[in-house]
């Protein structure tokens, strides 16, 4: 801006790049000198910046003509496409676990919702450039789950925080401020297009109303609605009058800026002459040419309509229309005719619809006027300059949609908020007889700023040059606990086992496992104490098992035969008289464990001897007693061989076999020593059984006489 009173505004449009230098007074607006050039090729597409170099060209000229109409030119303000606008809602949560909720918690609470949902925005743009959060809006606050005005001074377990945040793409803000830079010019102010268009037409006063503002330009048409006495949505539609101009291109074989020409020409003539890429010279009535591009007109009419309809949910009360593409021929009454309106009710507007603009100027007198003319009020009303700081030595530039902060700052220079404030230790729950008791980890600490070596908070303000640091706070412990800390005092007692003074504490578990109260706190474990009372309970704790005292039968089926087997348990007497498992104890008294016998059931104990043992019989050979033994009866348990030694599960089924067995004579040989040798002076071996000469296949019963001796020569017997 030159000089203190004057006003540098500069609308950088797809087609033109249009300048204007005023000053405000008390009335309003007056324009001193206006400029317009259009690019030389197609350098903007879609009101985006592609060719900065070219941009910057342009905007040197049109500089440098008001410069020779008001002086040097240093500073001016400008408009960022307002459909690059994107909003996004988000949400944290942070458990304060009974934290009282400071200001700066709240606010570094808000600021990490904003970078959360920068990280969203990301997440659906993976290709887009990076965004300038240019303000946020806190939708409710939420303490355990419940709405509440404010979290400030508040107490609860959780707190959370949603809002929306609007954000503009740095590319778009980047290659604006390049293309300046080139031109020598410094930002002073940025708005965004549709703000400055709305603001400009559309004051406080008239936004009640449902109302439209639609800004079509050559490639995009930006929309605006008004109602309830605030700006309720922008959209856009990415096709403008560029569609037009190619219909005619296509239509009449025209290069482009020819047909740009016609487009301009058809609403101020009856006809319009024009050379095609043939060479071939034409004219036509204008009516004609007008009704051939009929269908897109239509065609733009019914998407900018659609948009509107989606923005708004209804039919609006009035359309507004500015922008150079808005004098596209039949635009108005098509689109008057697809949203249902009256054609009264669907109007183009110009500058002279500006209430704050003093002076007329010719050359910004129609439609294509209203934005820069809007932009340099913005630059008075509502400014968005730039501010270059350093966080922590890094140079961070924020541009001022709103009063910039600290938070502003940290935010650009990518600070994890989050992180700024120690987190509490985390909280351990657990659960005792199903009652749920939680143990707190200490606070964090909160971080340290400074603003230029002053102490300061999140919410100060912030000038051009200021330095920022900040130290991280540290997180809190994390809670500890042992076993006892979340129990209730419980005395042991005192009982006689055997003689011996015995202590029974309390049984203490903790997921099922048996601990001891000095055992460490496990998060959302599960804990149980008893004190054993019954006899049946302590026993385990004396070192007994408790299946050791209780009677035992099983079922089992021999052979085909269902045998049932009952085996007694170990005995326990309390004062003297025996007591079953389930009896009560009391401390002082005097248990004596009489006995103690195993609770399994074997192979031997549902078998009669005789299945299991050796069949045997027993002889007298040579005057003593010898035992002869056959071969062990085969056992299988459920299908699968078994020893007498091996336990039964109930229901068991078990097969006995006992092959035949007959002992004979020459089994003796096996139980009684002779000489097989014979003696060199012996005759032969006398072999009797029972007084009778016998054979060594003679069979043998329980209880025979038996004789094995050699006979000799001179009748002395050896054996």
């Amino acid at each position: 801006m030159a000089g203190r009173d004057l006003i540098f505004a500069l609308d950088i449009g797809t087609r033109s790049v249009v300048g204007l230098v005023g000053r405000y007074g008390d009335n309003g607006l007056e324009i001193l000198a206006t400029e317009q050039m259009e690019h030389a090729n197609r350098a903007m597409l879609d009101g985006q910046i592609h060719d900065v170099v070219q941009v910057a060209s342009v905007i040197t000229k049109v500089k440098q003509s008001l410069e020779q109409q008001v002086g040097p030119l240093h500073k001016v303000a400008v408009a960022a496409a307002g459909r690059a606008l994107k909003t996004v809602r988000s949400k944290v949560e942070r458990e304060t676990n009974g934290e009282r909720m400071t200001k700066d918690l709240v606010l570094a609470m808000e600021l990490s919702a904003v970078q959360q949902a920068e990280r969203q925005l990301q997440a659906t743009m993976p290709d887009a450039a990076r965004y300038h959060c240019v303000g946020y809006t806190v939708i409710h606050y939420l303490l355990d789950d419940s709405p509440i005005g404010s979290l400030i001074d508040q107490s609860g377990l959780v707190a959370s925080v949603e809002i929306i945040a609007t954000f503009l793409p740095r590319v778009v803000i980047d290659s604006l401020q390049f293309a300046l830079e080139r031109s020598e010019l410094e930002m002073a102010a940025l708005t965004l297009e549709p703000i400055a268009a709305i603001n400009a037409l559309i004051p406080p006063s008239m936004r009640k109303l449902n109302l439209v503002l639609v800004d079509i330009g050559a490639g995009t048409s930006d929309i605006a609605i008004t109602a309830e006495g605030t700006v309720t949505a922008y959209g856009m539609v990415p096709f403008a009058g560029d569609e037009i101009t190619e219909a005619l291109s296509h239509k009449y074989l025209l290069d482009f800026p020819v047909a740009e020409s016609v487009k301009r020409r058809l609403l101020l003539n009856g006809s319009v002459s024009f050379t095609d890429v043939l060479g071939i010279e034409s004219e036509l009535p204008s009516r004609d040419v007008i009704a051939s591009i009929d269908p897109e007109v239509t065609d733009l009419a019914r998407r900018i309509a659609n948009e509107i309809r989606q923005l708004n949910g209804k039919f609006p009360q009035a359309v507004m229309l500015v922008g150079g593409g808005s004098q596209t021929p039949l635009l108005p009454q098509r689109l008057a005719e697809v949203l249902g309106l009256p054609k009264e009710r669907v109007a183009i507007r110009g500058a002279d619809a500006i209430g704050q603009l003093l002076t007329k100027n010719e050359k910004l007198s129609g439609p294509d006027a209203v934005t820069p003319v809007g932009i340099a009020l913005a630059a008075i009303h509502a400014p968005v300059s730039s501010v270059s700081v350093r966080v922590n030595g890094q140079a961070v530039r924020l541009f001022e949609f709103r009063q910039v902060t600290i938070g502003d700052a940290l935010l650009a220079a990518d600070i994890e908020i989050r992180k700024l404030h120690g987190r509490p230790g985390m909280a351990l729950t657990v659960e005792v007889h199903g009652l749920m008791k939680t143990l707190k980890g200490t606070l964090g600490t909160p971080a340290s700023l400074l603003l230029n070596n002053q102490p300061a908070h999140l919410d100060d303000t912030v000038q051009h040059g200021d330095e920022i640091e900040i130290m991280e706070g540290k997180p809190g412990m994390d809670a500890q606990g042992v076993i006892s800390d979340v129990l209730p005092d419980c005395q042991p007692y005192t009982i006689t086992v055997n003689g011996e003074e015995r202590l029974i504490h309390p049984v203490i578990r903790m997921n099922g496992q048996i601990v001891t109260p000095d055992t460490p706190l496990a998060d959302r474990a599960q804990i149980t104490m008893h004190l054993p009372e019954a006899l049946i309970d302590v026993l385990p704790v004396l070192g007994y098992e408790p299946e050791a005292f209780r009677d035992h039968s099983a079922s089992v089926t021999i052979n085909g035969e269902i045998r049932t087997v009952r085996v007694e348990g170990g005995k326990i007497l309390n004062n003297g008289t025996p007591v079953p498992l389930h009896s009560t104890l009391r401390p002082g008294d005097q248990l004596a464990i009489i006995s103690e016998k195993r609770s399994e059931i074997r192979l031997r104990d549902v078998l009669n001897a005789e299945e299991y043992e050796r069949q045997s019989i027993q002889v007298i050979v040579n005057g003593n007693r010898v035992q002869l033994f056959g071969p062990a009866p085969s056992l299988e348990l459920n299908g699968k061989p078994a020893a007498p030694d091996d336990l039964v599960p109930e229901f068991a089924t078990l097969t006995v076999r006992r092959e035949p067995w007959i002992p004979v004579f020459s089994h003796i040989f096996q139980y009684v020593h002779i000489d097989r040798d014979r003696p060199a002076n012996a005759i032969n071996l006398r072999m009797e059984l029972n007084g009778e000469k016998a054979e060594f296949s003679a069979p043998l019963k329980d209880g025979d006489l038996i004789l094995i001796e050699w006979l000799f020569k001179d009748s002395q017997e050896v054996g």
